[in-house]
């Protein structure tokens, strides 16, 4: 890892964004190819009936999302080589700290972010095109307004602006943040019954947690955590109720 800061450190704009490219394109074909499988293994536990179709406009979208990603990891690669950003060098254990502290954050001001985006006429504008999925699909995650995805990254930037993050724990973010974007689209329950009975798990964002909000969008706003829609109100009523009810296998008869 540590010899990855170094050729990055001492790479050109073209090679940096070459670098960037070809990590988004795998980040994208990977999490569609994840949500597809999840959809297979875990068939019997749908939080939807059905697949949202694919449209053309909304591939394009998608196409246009992991450009923007590309620009905006070119952008932060600039600042770090600027000065604004640190990244340490790898940290063991500490990295754990240094992921925990980033996913908070970051649930902290995807909340607000994603509550902003709920405001009427923000809504129309922006936000309203991502909710067209009202039930989700493989490229959900990545159907977004372009100036969507450029607050994403740029809130992540600001965070790395303010917190030097270790390399190791960086990564890890960035693994969980693609992770929990493919689960909360994935339109199935992965995580057994038992999930919401154990302390500290029971916060872990879920699939139904953020179907709940494509289904109703007026709750359910964190993305990682359900620790901000507890404290401000916005968490699913029946929340706890529909994960039970929908993580149990369904039977079928033979």
């Amino acid at each position: 890892m540590t010899e990855m800061l170094t050729r990055l450190a001492n790479a050109s704009v073209y090679e940096t964004t070459c670098f960037f490219l070809k990590v988004n394109v795998l980040v994208f074909v990977g999490s569609v190819a994840l949500c597809w499988l999840l959809g297979v293994v875990f068939g019997d536990r749908r939080l939807f009936d059905r697949w949202e179709p694919l449209r053309a406009s909304e591939l394009f979208a998608a196409l246009v999302c992991v450009m923007l990603n590309v620009a905006v990891s070119v952008a932060g690669w600039a600042l770090w080589q600027a000065g604004w950003i640190t990244v340490l060098p790898p940290a063991g254990l500490g990295a754990i700290w240094d992921c925990f502290a980033m996913v908070i954050g970051m649930d902290l001001g995807m909340y607000v972010f994603h509550r902003i985006a709920h405001v009427a006429w923000v809504y129309r504008i922006l936000h309203c095109f991502h909710h067209r999925h009202e039930v989700t699909n493989p490229l959900s995650l990545f159907v977004l307004h372009p100036l969507e995805v450029i607050g994403f990254g740029g809130l992540m930037i600001v965070f790395l602006i303010a917190y030097s993050m270790s390399l190791d724990g960086l990564l890890a973010y960035l693994g969980l943040n693609v992770l929990f974007g493919t689960l909360g689209h994935s339109g199935v329950e992965p995580f057994p019954t038992r999930w919401n009975q154990i302390p500290g798990l029971r916060l872990i964002g879920t699939s139904t947690f953020h179907a709940g909000h494509h289904a109703t969008p007026s709750y359910n706003f964190g993305f990682y955590t359900l620790v901000w829609d507890k404290l401000f109100g916005t968490l699913d009523p029946g929340y706890y109720e529909r994960f039970a009810a929908v993580s149990k296998p369904r039977r079928t008869d033979q």
